[in-house]
């Protein structure tokens, strides 16, 4: 599908000349695709101080020690875990059209400014890249699963990384959308496995990999698997939060 993807996007790109996915000007020659200078600059980036853990962003100044509400309720089963941009305004629109618009081409771009992150770069560094996996309904209605083309972009990206597809969706859940903390926990615990043929490698590390990271119950739920696989370094990463 990517190799079929790219080559339409090519076709296009000769009829109808690129816009930036985020100012909407004309693009011309530059280090993206899809976005201008001015668009990848405008992407709202998570600085520190965030949550060790998840990686949710404080806002304000830190006095003491401050618990994070999605890691109280979570216990997640990675270490870390760590987005690049917060998911509002303009990467939340392209988020939406990734998602559900057809165009998981703008994932590219989207993973090229997310690498030139050098907390990023260093928390994925000498990975193995596990994208989560979507259930085959849904990943036939999409035509596509764009978790496994921001894996394989970064892969292609940072030094040392790989992706590897070591887990499947073996049950349907319920949209996220809608659901609060608890029930997202709920609806996703049981729906990953390892798929068969598959292993881990215990002295290696992994990294679960995700677009967004809301409340952390995906990313959890997989890290999980992989530990009950006998993973005995498991982190998370997502390109955005919220």
């Amino acid at each position: 599908m990517g190799l079929l993807d790219d080559l339409d996007r090519g076709i296009l790109d000769l009829i109808f000349p690129r816009d930036c996915a985020v100012t909407q000007s004309p693009l011309e020659d530059g280090p993206y695709r899809h976005l201008s200078p001015e668009g990848a600059a405008a992407l709202p980036r998570i600085a520190d101080p965030r949550c060790l853990t998840c990686g949710h962003p404080f806002d304000g100044w830190l006095e003491g020690e401050r618990s994070c509400p999605h890691c109280v309720a979570l216990h997640p089963a990675f270490d870390r875990a760590l987005c690049v941009f917060r998911a509002k305004g303009p990467v939340r629109q392209i988020l939406h059209r990734i998602k559900y618009e057809h165009a998981p081409y703008l994932a590219d771009d989207l993973v090229a400014a997310a690498s030139t992150d050098e907390p990023f770069r260093r928390h994925l560094a000498g990975s193995i890249l596990v994208p989560v996996p979507l259930h085959s309904d849904k990943a036939w209605s999409r035509g596509y699963n764009q978790s496994e083309r921001i894996a394989a972009v970064l892969a292609r990206l940072l030094p040392g990384c790989t992706a590897a597809l070591l887990l499947e969706k073996h049950l349907p859940t319920e949209s996220q959308t809608r659901l609060d903390r608890t029930q997202r926990l709920r609806n996703v615990a049981k729906a990953f496995r390892l798929k068969r043929g598959q292993t881990v490698d215990p002295s290696r590390r992994y990294v679960v990999i995700d677009d967004v990271l809301t409340t952390g119950a995906t990313l959890h739920a997989c890290a999980a698997v992989l530990r009950a696989a006998g993973a005995t370094s498991v982190d998370a990463a997502a390109l955005a939060h919220g």
